[in-house]
Parts: C-alpha cells; sequence; structure tokens
C-alpha cells in the first residue's frame, strides 16, 4: 500500500478534527463559493423527501460531501449561516470539540441557516451535525452529561458525532438516552432499546428552525436509520485504543448512522511521540517506528491501516455510513477510489468543491447541488 504522509495528513481531517472543520475554527474565513457546477446527472425537477438532505443521499446510495461552518473569532454567526445555507456542501460540521460551546452563537448560525432562502435541492438548509465536547467514556460519564446533547439538539442541529467512543454502554446511554424522546411506542421502531429517551417536551426553537410544529418535531427527532422516519444522525469516532477493542459492539447498536476511525488521534494512541511528525528548529519531520527508525508514511503503518480496515468492516457489516476525507488526487485518498471503497461521508478537506464535484459525476447523483 503507498499511501504518502499528504494522505495520511488529509485523512485525519476527519469530522471536529478536520481540516475544514478545525481550519474554520480557527480563523474566520469566507463561505464556501458554490460554483453551480451540476452534475451531468442531475434532475432539474428533483423534489426532496426528507428535511434531512444527507439521510436522502444516503437513502438513494449517493456519498454526502461536507465542510466546515466558517465560525470563529470577528464572524457573525447569524450572517455566517445565511451565507452557508448556499453552501455546495451538503453536510456542515459545526466544532465544539475544540471550539468553543457556545450554544447563543450556534443557535444564531442555525438561524442564519434557516433565513438563507434553502438550498437548490429544494431542502430548508445542508444538514448540520455537530461534535460536542463530551466523550464515550463510560456510562456512568455520559448518564452525567445527557445535557449536553439534548441543548445542542435544541438549537435545531441534525446531527451530533461523538469523540473517543470508548464503551458502547456510554454510546448507547447518549445515543438512546441524550437523543430520543421517551416513546416507547413509536411506529417503524420494533427494536427493544434498554434505555429511555430523556428529552424534555419543548423545543419550540428547534422546531421553528426544521419549519415544522412542536409535535411534528417530536415525531420526527429520532435517530435514524433506528427510526425509518427520523431525521437526526449520531455518529461515532473509533479514534483510540479502547475504542478500537469495541468497535463491534459500538456500531452494532440501534441508531448508529455513521463512524469515522480517527486517524489524527490513533496515531498519537498506536504510535506515540515519536509517531507524530515534529519540525523542530531544523524543518525537517521526524516520525519514528516502533523499532526506532525513521518513516515518512505513518498511515502505512500496519498499525494504522489495520484499524482502518477494522471500522470499515464493522460499518459495513453494521449498514452504517463510513466517513474518511478525500481528494482529486491520483492514489488512496482519491474521492472515486473512496467511494469504491465504502465512504459514503467525505471530508473534502482543502480540495473543497472540487471533490465533491468528482465524487458526484462518478455516482451520477440527480440531487441538484
Amino acid at each position: 500500500m503507498d499511501i504518502k504522509k499528504r494522505d495520511f495528513l488529509l485523512a485525519g481531517a476527519a469530522i471536529g478534527a478536520g481540516v475544514a472543520a478545525t481550519a474554520a475554527m480557527a480563523q474566520p474565513q469566507r463561505p464556501p463559493v458554490n460554483s453551480g457546477k451540476q452534475p451531468s446527472s442531475v434532475d432539474r425537477n428533483y423534489k426532496p423527501r426528507r428535511l434531512n438532505k444527507c439521510i436522502e443521499l444516503w437513502e438513494d446510495g449517493q456519498p454526502a460531501y461536507y465542510t466546515g461552518a466558517g465560525v470563529g473569532p470577528g464572524v457573525d454567526p447569524y450572517e455566517q449561516g445565511k451565507r452557508m445555507c448556499k453552501t455546495w456542501a451538503d453536510v456542515i460540521a459545526y466544532d465544539m470539540e475544540h471550539g468553543c460551546f457556545d450554544l447563543k452563537e450556534l443557535r444564531e448560525f442555525m438561524r442564519g441557516l434557516k433565513d438563507g432562502g434553502g438550498t437548490a435541492s429544494g431542502h430548508r438548509f445542508p444538514t448540520v451535525f455537530v461534535t460536542p465536547p463530551v466523550i464515550g467514556l463510560d456510562e456512568a460519564y455520559a448518564r452525567a452529561n445527557t445535557w449536553v446533547l439534548e441543548q445542542i439538539l435544541c438549537t435545531g442541529v441534525m446531527g451530533l458525532n461523538l469523540c473517543h467512543a470508548r464503551d458502547p454502554r456510554a454510546i448507547e446511554t447518549y445515543a438512546h438516552m441524550g437523543c430520543r424522546y421517551p416513546f416507547q411506542d413509536t411506529p417503524g421502531v420494533t427494536t427493544k432499546l434498554r434505555m429511555q429517551g430523556l428529552r424534555g417536551n419543548s423545543a419550540s426553537y428547534a422546531a421553528d428552525i426544521w419549519g415544522v410544529a412542536g409535535g411534528t418535531y417530536q415525531h420526527i427527532a429520532d435517530l435514524w436509520p433506528l427510526n425509518p422516519r427520523g431525521e437526526l444522525i449520531f455518529g461515532v469516532k473509533i479514534e483510540d485504543t479502547y475504542a478500537n477493542r469495541n468497535v463491534n459492539m459500538t456500531l452494532a447498536l440501534p441508531g448508529i448512522a455513521f463512524a469515522e476511525w480517527g486517524p489524527g488521534d490513533n496515531n498519537l494512541w498506536l504510535n506515540g511521540y515519536n509517531g507524530v511528525a515534529d519540525g523542530g528548529l531544523s524543518g525537517h519531520p521526524v516520525v519514528r517506528d516502533a523499532q526506532g527508525r525513521v518513516v515518512e508514511d505513518v498511515s502505512a503503518l500496519p498499525n494504522m491501516e489495520a484499524v482502518r480496515q477494522q471500522v470499515l468492516a464493522a460499518c459495513k457489516k453494521n449498514n452504517v455510513k463510513f466517513l474518511n476525507a478525500a481528494e482529486t488526487d491520483p492514489g488512496h485518498n482519491n474521492v472515486v477510489q473512496q467511494i469504491k471503497d465504502g465512504t459514503m461521508l467525505i471530508a473534502t478537506g482543502g480540495g473543497g468543491e472540487a471533490v465533491a464535484i468528482m465524487g458526484r459525476e462518478y455516482t451520477k447523483r440527480k440531487m441538484p447541488v
């Protein structure tokens, strides 16, 4: 396998810690330009079936492409939301793992997104998922922090992505208790769940963002694909040795929509201090393998590739969508190759819209951009 070091850095651009999301949080940016370029297979008469654009694409067998929110110091979140409604991306990743846990700012971003005038595909706005500051440590920790997820969902976002998804019981707690209403008789949900949802009766702000009545919101603000009618996506980051050990149990939980293998964090856990490039005073990166030998291609180390394959296999087994970064250049991370591998949620990184254009043409996408 020939993966260059550049590919490893690109692959590390997964949700929250992704190139697009991280850069967006680091400094104010102009919103990504939407060239309006459509795939040759586009259906100009396309009519949306869902509120959640990402789920609709997945149901059509199409990958979804995401970028960062572009919020940060000096950026008006409401105005940024209005601009981002017209982005070329299908999905927006809003980082609260490394960025500020500022719910007022997130609410304003979502309000701007709602007021942005809708997407070319006819959806009210692109799908937004948040990477929260809490992690999947254990069940007790998760029970103490379900309030964080409820507060985030009450802003009107349509998804979450949990970092360090170590303990399946913690992920079950976050997903089933923290993200769901207490209904035990939801039509179409036949799985008997161990936990009952804790979301409370009023979510008027989120309902207004979605453009539906409060009762309708409560019926559809549920986890897909656990609930076929649900409009929420719940993802996990399998990004440390504890998470890797439990990946098969975690991804078998009902209601997990997508997962990533977190190469950036996994490298820290698997290869340690000497596994990270350090420019030092000389500016020359130094990366060493377990035997202390200097290597250039960290992602090609057997322990790293083994994790990626393990997470990808668990995703395929459990019908969970796999997330990975992609680019337009030839090689392992080329967007067409990533789609062939099974990637269904694609971080575009520095390639931006060009990555999505190439991928959409390859899959003969009909939904307008």
